[in-house]
């Protein structure tokens, strides 16, 4: 099974290898971050068609391209719109991004412009075996229990 932490993390990369040096955030940014950079966001898991042994689960992720200011903070808006066709097709054009084992499909890739930043908004969909989420698979098996009792006084 994969996690949304590898998700994240394969989108870091993707970013990285596009925009080399510059910082990709995972997250939140810090309080005074450089520009230009990435932030990279999970917005939400949606559960999409099932069987009775399978599933697909959507993750929508936002990734938000801030880019240089002027003192006004207004933006070189074709900069922008380069970086964008960059994140939108260097990044999501394959139509799938390389997890560990997995390949989770782009279903979805829009943007929003704004003055000084752009969010491009991916939704990935990724399919899962049912067994995948059963507990024992998940979680460590506990192996030892270790009890301290206290004998109560009278």
């Amino acid at each position: 099974m994969i996690t949304t932490d590898q998700i994240l993390d394969a989108i870091k990369a993707k970013l990285e290898t596009q925009f080399p040096g510059e910082p990709v955030y995972i997250n939140k940014t810090p309080k005074d971050f450089a520009r230009p950079c990435n932030l990279v966001e999970l917005l939400r898991i949606q559960l999409g068609d099932f069987t009775r042994n399978s599933m697909e689960l959507l993750f929508t992720i936002q990734i938000t391209d801030f880019v240089p200011v002027d003192r006004y903070y207004n933006s070189d808006m074709a900069l922008l719109d380069a970086r964008t066709m960059t994140i939108v097709g260097g990044v999501f054009g394959d139509g799938y991004i390389k997890v560990g084992d997995r390949a989770p499909k782009v279903a979805s890739c829009a943007t929003a412009h704004n003055f000084d930043y752009t969010e491009t908004t991916v939704v990935l969909s990724c399919g899962f075996a049912r067994s995948e989420f059963n507990p024992s698979a998940v979680l460590p098996l506990m192996e030892q229990l270790n009890l301290k009792f206290k004998e109560a006084t009278q």
